[in-house]
């Protein structure tokens, strides 16, 4: 299905991504005591994390010339990042290598549907609720109580910077769902996300001035999360957040080929 047709159709996509959702929600709440302790565990998490940087600031003020306050908007973001990865992507890339060593993706491809919508967006996970809703809470906080300060300009390219950071994570995601098509019997293929998201967990600028300049030039770890919360505390060059969503749209059209090209090239369970 090409785009012209998505955009077309994408009502009725959205309806039936509804009814997926609700039934992952009704899923979820046939246990409804692990719900709510898989919320509040990650609740916790949130709140452990960020003990965790306090007690950074407990012996420096400051880290790689990051304040406090910035620092705590920069967790913010990342978490807010983080959870809405696992709650939307990671339970389909989770269920990936199950769909194609079961058979289950060659009923997949049979539907009227965008199979990349289907399979990237059909299951939520609500765990990270938790997560989320904490960093919006502190994210606020912080902002309500003077403690950063943002300006109309830097509001405007930190969406800009958020938009390339949720593509840049939507194209590594797609092109671990093609990896698992490829390779049938490669397992946790999901795993490899965590390893991603440790490179985005502290600013880049804690690393050399070359893994810096890489970061941003090349590989844009940068834009995950040291670009949006840098343009929404202290500000950054528009030309930065343009640079990056040249970035995404290239990464977005190269993992859209990559998947098309294991679609194609799959032949399903049986071989």
């Amino acid at each position: 299905m090409n785009f012209r047709t998505f955009s077309l159709e994408f009502p009725r996509h959205a309806r039936i991504l509804i009814q997926f959702w609700k039934t992952s929600l009704v899923q979820a709440m046939e246990y409804r005591v692990n719900f709510m302790l898989g919320i509040g565990a990650n609740a916790i998490d949130f709140t452990i994390g960020l003990v965790q940087y306090g007690f950074f600031f407990s012996v420096a003020n400051s880290i790689a010339g990051w304040q406090k306050d910035q620092m705590l908007a920069f967790y913010a973001i990342f978490m807010t990042i983080f959870s809405l990865h696992f709650i939307v992507l990671f339970p389909n890339l989770e269920a990936m290598s199950q769909l194609v060593n079961s058979g289950a993706l060659d009923l997949v491809l049979t539907k009227p549907i965008s199979v990349q919508f289907l399979l990237s967006f059909r299951k939520l996970s609500f765990d990270e609720m938790g997560s989320f809703f904490t960093s919006q809470v502190l994210l606020l906080g912080l902002w309500a109580t003077g403690r950063i300060d943002v300006s109309a300009q830097n509001l405007f390219l930190f969406f800009g910077a958020l938009f390339c950071s949720f593509s840049f994570v939507y194209s590594f995601f797609l092109f671990l769902m093609a990896i698992a098509i490829r390779i049938e019997k490669l397992q946790n293929m999901a795993e490899l996300m965590w390893s991603f998201f440790t490179f985005c967990r502290y600013p880049v600028d804690v690393f050399p001035r070359w893994v810096r300049s890489l970061f941003i030039s090349l590989i844009p770890i940068a834009f995950i999360t040291t670009i949006p919360a840098k343009a929404l505390t202290v500000g950054v060059e528009p030309s930065t957040v343009i640079w990056g969503g040249f970035l995404a749209v290239v990464f977005l059209f190269a993992a859209r080929f990559f998947w098309k090209t294991a679609i194609a090239s799959y032949t399903s369970a049986g071989g």
